[in-house]
């Protein structure tokens, strides 16, 4: 390559901003190898208190559950993918609770109400929160 052709570019080709497999790549290898910090312990302080955090496009809900362990989750219902929390910092009354049907959650995670899912097929045990990683 000439001298002149190589002082003609000056960025990277467009794909490299635009790409969307790079791009996937690219959050793999920055942020899918290691710990993020989401926050602090001490905003967490009391059982059932949480904050919520925006990473790579999903919101997570990050709580302390009764026996004082931190726990993070996607901030989804299982039932029909509604936002639980929108508040973006608050307490839980001891369960989490999504204000579209009505399903309930231990602050374990654990699916412990579902109104109107009697039918005998069902089972709660399938229908945790999705966890997410946490550690303090």
């Amino acid at each position: 390559m000439s001298t002149r052709a190589l002082r003609a570019h000056k960025t990277l080709p467009a794909k490299y901003y635009t790409g969307q497999r790079i791009f996937r790549e690219e959050k793999e290898r920055f942020y899918f190898d290691s710990w993020i910090c989401a926050g602090r312990s001490g905003q967490i302080a009391g059982t059932g208190d949480y904050f919520l955090r925006e990473l790579l496009g999903e919101c997570v809900v990050i709580t302390r559950d009764a026996g004082g362990m931190v726990r993070a989750f996607y901030n989804v219902c299982r039932h029909r993918g509604t936002r639980i929390c929108t508040d973006p910092e608050g307490a839980f009354d001891g369960r989490i609770q999504c204000p579209y049907h009505g399903w309930t959650y231990g602050l374990d995670g654990c699916l412990i109400g579902a109104p109107h899912m009697s039918d005998s097929g069902f089972s709660r045990a399938e229908y945790p929160l999705h966890r997410v990683s946490a550690e303090v």
